[in-house]
């Protein structure tokens, strides 16, 4: 947002403000929060947060969780390791961006999304495949190949190592920064932190398909800690590098542009600029004019590598991802167009109710509006697949924080906001709607009932907080 430096006093009141509320995101507070329910809750005195939470972990059941976060790597390992030999035909998504990354290296940018040039690439390492008939297309836009060019110099098992573990080293960041950044779960050791991440089944299906969404994690994790330091523009920045997944990062840059946060919005566009300038030095103007086109028809085509609605965990797999006459699809997809528009909608009106009454110091109440609109994006991007839902680590990551610091006064809170995301984190329900019914598009049940549960504890934390003023 554009603040003035002079003689705007209520543009320094909304800047300051705002800046109170992130920067709490990195220090812990002084005295345990106090919180009024439909009850009076009086406070217990100057107890640290991380006193409380390292408490609570130490509860017998803290065994239990640590338990069940095992027994869900091990199912993913032994899942990878069965079809490691697939992986090394150049089955995963990876074949893609592999792929793109020798057409730069060859100097032949302008065929980048030439279903022939790549095709005769792929051949050479993926000839054996026998699970397509042609080429895996490359989709994302032109910039980010020229990360994966350096592995091109290794062959395609040893790249996709490379990758994986890079990966890992992407997740170690997140760890530290989250860790770093959330009071609440600071007590946690970060082999904990890496075990949780490792046994959400979106980070296991990012692995098994080579894919980069954990890079887009790290990028929103980066940007949301430039808040801590009141630093919009910085925020703007890091979400524009991950325009290759524009799908996700612009839905939730809107919602942050309707909230004025505008030096986020311009930090985007530079970012955002950049990218489109990287893109036109290595593709040329042939073929950044090709790619709008080559996208909208791998996005309307069926049998080249796109993927089917029923396996899309959003409103428009939701609504669309099911065997019905041609007729009643365009009615679903003009639904889940109006659905989307409303979630978005209710993301601006959910900020205009909880921004009155001088509520935006509260730096719980900034978290909980973060995590919605991280959500939302997800729920409304045109095409999502189960690794995306990487990004969700993020708002798992400040709902935790938030129940943590609140758990043993409102146990409620706690079951409130964490109940409808149990589903997310137990992989063989995820292995169930995948391998066996081909219907995770019915996870977005459970992401719509999470948003739900965040916009009433939103409400009712502004209403508290209103009232204590």
């Amino acid at each position: 947002m554009v603040i003035s430096q002079a003689g705007n006093g209520k543009s320094r009141r909304k800047s300051a403000t705002f800046s109170g509320a992130i920067s709490n995101w990195t220090m812990a507070p002084d005295v345990t929060i106090v919180c009024r329910d439909l009850r009076t809750i009086q406070s217990r005195g100057p107890t640290p947060r991380t006193s409380r939470t390292t408490e609570i972990l130490s509860r017998p059941y803290r065994a239990i969780v640590l338990l069940f976060l095992a027994c869900m790597v091990c199912v993913h390992a032994f899942f990878i390791w069965n079809v490691r030999d697939r992986m090394a035909k150049a089955d995963p998504d990876f074949t893609a961006f592999y792929t793109a990354g020798w057409l730069l290296r060859e100097g032949r940018g302008d065929q980048l999304y030439d279903a022939r040039a790549q095709l005769e690439v792929q051949q050479r390492f993926a000839g054996d495949s026998d699970i397509r008939r042609g080429p895996l297309p490359y989709i994302h836009p032109p910039y980010e190949a020229a990360l994966f060019l350096p592995l091109t110099f290794l062959t395609y098992r040893e790249a996709l190592a490379v990758w994986e573990m890079s990966k890992i080293g992407m997740l170690l960041a997140v760890a530290l920064l989250l860790r770093g950044a959330l009071s609440s779960l600071r007590a946690m050791p970060l082999w904990e932190w890496m075990l949780a991440f490792l046994a959400f089944f979106p980070v296991f299906a990012d692995f098994l398909q080579g894919q980069d969404a954990i890079f887009l994690l790290l990028l929103f994790v980066l940007s949301f800690r430039a808040f801590a330091f009141n630093s919009e523009f910085a925020a703007g920045c890091w979400l524009g590098l991950g325009v290759f997944r524009f799908h996700l990062v612009i839905p939730l840059v809107l919602i942050l542009a309707l909230w004025n946060y505008r030096k986020l919005v311009a930090g985007f566009a530079v970012a955002g600029s950049a990218a489109l300038l990287l893109s036109l030095a290595l593709v040329g103007w042939r073929g950044a004019l090709q790619y709008p086109f080559y996208l909208w028809h791998w996005a309307s085509s069926t049998g080249i590598g796109n993927m089917p609605p029923r396996l899309m965990p959003n409103l428009v797999g939701l609504l669309t991802g099911w065997p019905l006459p041609q007729a009643a699809k365009w009615t679903l997809q003009v639904a889940a167009l109006a659905a989307s528009v409303a979630v978005l909608a209710e993301a601006v009106h959910l900020r205009t109710l909880t921004g009155l009454q001088n509520l935006e110091n509260d730096r719980s109440l900034l978290n909980l509006r973060l995590a919605y609109a991280v959500i939302a994006a997800v729920l409304v991007g045109y095409n999502a697949g189960s690794y995306d839902l990487c990004l969700l680590i993020l708002p798992l990551a400040w709902v935790a924080d938030y129940c943590f610091a609140l758990l043993p006064e409102l146990p409620a809170i706690g079951r409130r906001l964490l109940l409808p995301c149990l589903a997310l984190l137990i992989s063989p329900l995820w292995f169930l709607l995948w391998r066996r019914w081909e219907r995770i598009n019915l996870m977005a049940i459970f992401l719509l009932w999470w948003i739900y549960a965040l916009r009433r504890e939103t409400l009712r934390r502004a209403g508290t907080a209103a009232a204590g003023t």
